[in-house]
């Protein structure tokens, strides 16, 4: 169930970024790797990997 309710949450959290700014839509799909790949290589630990996903995806935003 956890994974479902995730999944939700992320596809309504990409379709609201790429309305809103399509130049982001590079940035959200890198952040969504980067989260998937820190989950995987640090023991499914999900509050860590969403916290570095989320400042990636941040610093892009405002860096670019």
């Amino acid at each position: 169930m956890p994974v479902g309710i995730l999944a939700i949450l992320a596809v309504t959290a990409l379709h609201g970024t790429f309305a809103a700014d399509p130049q982001a839509t590079l940035y959200a799909l890198l952040a969504g790797s980067v989260t998937a790949g820190v989950h995987l290589a640090f023991g499914r630990r999900t509050i860590l990997s969403v916290g570095i996903g989320t400042a990636v995806y941040v610093v892009l935003v405002n860096a670019f």
